[in-house]
């Protein structure tokens, strides 16, 4: 029986989000997963790009909670309802340090160490997105929470 996995790092960041948008990027040369944002199909929640991928938010001009969980192996669905639940791949070539950025490129929270190059999977699960939104269209911005985001990342 192989041994169980477990996640070795977490980070909770609350980052701000512009353009509808965060991401998550390995900390090297070439990485840039907001490029995948050019040939986008016309309704997305998370999008793959080299060396890390974009998530698409249900409002602008707020803080959601996310949570980054690196694991050892793939991990169990995530626990508790959420609106959506997308799983892609991507590869870092240099490192296997990552980190979550703000639309703009500041980090928002510290890097996780996920123990070196290569493909890493990523499954992406959101709620409250129209909370976000309805609030956002009362009038109402740089709020913190509403939306929700469970990142969960491991070795392929």
């Amino acid at each position: 029986m192989p041994p169980p996995t477990e996640p070795f790092a977490t980070r909770d960041v609350q980052p701000r989000i512009a353009y509808f948008t965060f991401h998550l990027r390995g900390v090297e040369d070439g990485a840039d997963p907001q490029s995948a944002c050019g040939s986008a199909p016309k309704r997305w929640t998370v999008l793959r790009g080299p060396g890390g991928a974009v998530f698409r938010c249900g409002s602008t001009d707020f803080r959601p909670h996310v949570r980054l969980e690196a694991w050892s192996g793939e991990p169990p669905a995530p626990p508790g309802d959420w609106d959506t639940v997308d799983t892609v791949e991507f590869r870092l070539y240099d490192s296997g340090i990552v980190r979550i950025e703000e639309w703009d490129g500041r980090p928002a929270g510290d890097p996780v160490d996920l123990g070196g190059p290569g493909a890493y999977g990523l499954r992406a699960a959101s709620r409250g997105r129209e909370a976000a939104r309805l609030r956002h269209a009362a009038g109402e911005t740089h709020f913190h929470g509403a939306e929700e985001w469970l990142l969960q990342l491991w070795p392929r």
